[in-house]
Parts: C-alpha cells; structure tokens; sequence
C-alpha cells in the first residue's frame, strides 16, 4: 500500500502541468493522495499497536509468538471464555439447588419442632388437668370433662377406615360353627 501511496505521488509530480483547464485529474487524484496519505498513517499506527498488543497478550499467557498465529489465539480466548461462561451457570444452578436443599430441611425441622410443641402442650393440658383435680373421686370427672369438651381430641388427626377385608369377615351364621355350645357343668366331677 506503501508503494501504491509513493508511486500516485509521483505520478502526480510527473503530470502536473495541466495544458487542458477542464482536466480535473490532477484536483481529483491529488486530494485523494491527501486523503489516502492520512488513512494509511492512521492504520500504520493502528497496525503497529495492534503488534504491541498481541506480543504483550503472547507473553502474558506465556505463549511462543514463532508458533501461535493471531488466529490461534482468539480461537483459544474464545473457548476459554465460552467455557468459562458455562462453568459460572453451572455453579449457579448447583448453588441454587444446595440453597433448596437447605431451605427445605430447615422447614422440615421446624415442622418437626412444632409438631412436638404440639404433642408436649397436649400432654400439659392433660397434667394440668390431673393437676386441678388430684383427689380420686375428681380424676373420673376431669377425664369426663375432658372428652366433653373435646380436649383430649384437640391436635388429633382423623385415622383413615381400615381396608376390611371380605374375606376374613365372619357372617353370624358362621359364628355358630366356629362357637360349640358347650356345657361346662358336666366337665367338673366333685369327689365328695
């Protein structure tokens, strides 16, 4: 590009004197080696950074610049940071999956402690009931006031009906064959 740039210009140099006014090939071709002039010195400078940089970013990876291209490298920092990326969503997610684990052991245990605040308030109801009426003639009417008022069934689930078996179950008539009459009076004989 260099050389381009040199030889316009002395092309330029060579053809300039301008016999015919409305030939605007010196105006044109001049200002456009101005201009062309001014960006190829900009992307020297640019180019030439842009050396400094990839030879800084060779030794701060302790790269060999005579082995690694520029291609190379970008292709290397590419996987490395999509890998990277993908290391940081998979440490998120475990993260979040260890803070669900955890929150749901801590409101399993709570829930284990208030079932047995449940179960120890209940048993202190009970005491306390026995407590008011210590003597015996109050304990039969404590545990009758009791069931009347529904504290001795407070905090208690509703069991579900047992399976019935029909195949165990014993009509009445059954119950004739299984129960032999028997006469226990014949079977004691008195020696007197």
């Amino acid at each position: 590009m260099e050389r381009q740039l040199v030889q316009l210009e002395r092309d330029l140099d060579t053809f300039s004197c301008p016999d015919d006014t409305e030939d605007l090939f010196t105006t044109k071709m001049s200002s456009f080696a101005t201009s062309a002039r001014e960006q190829y010195q900009k992307l020297k400078i640019m180019h030439g950074n842009m050396g400094t940089l990839y030879q800084n970013m060779l030794d701060y990876f302790a790269m060999d610049s005579k082995k690694t291209s520029v291609e190379e490298l970008f292709t290397d920092l590419s996987t490395f940071r999509t890998m990277f990326l993908q290391a940081l969503k998979d440490n998120m997610r475990r993260r979040e999956a260890e803070e669900k684990q955890r929150r749901a052991w801590v409101a399993k245990e709570k829930a284990e402690r208030e079932k047995q605040e449940r179960q120890q308030q209940k048993k202190r109801r009970l005491l306390e009931v026995n407590a008011e009426n210590s003597d015996e003639t109050g304990v039969m009417d404590s545990l009758l006031e009791a069931l009347q008022s529904g504290a001795a069934f407070r905090d208690r689930r509703k069991r579900a009906p047992r399976p019935r078996d029909d195949q165990m179950s014993l009509s009445p008539s059954s119950y004739l064959q299984v129960l032999k009459p028997c006469n226990h009076a014949h079977h004691y004989q008195y020696d007197h």
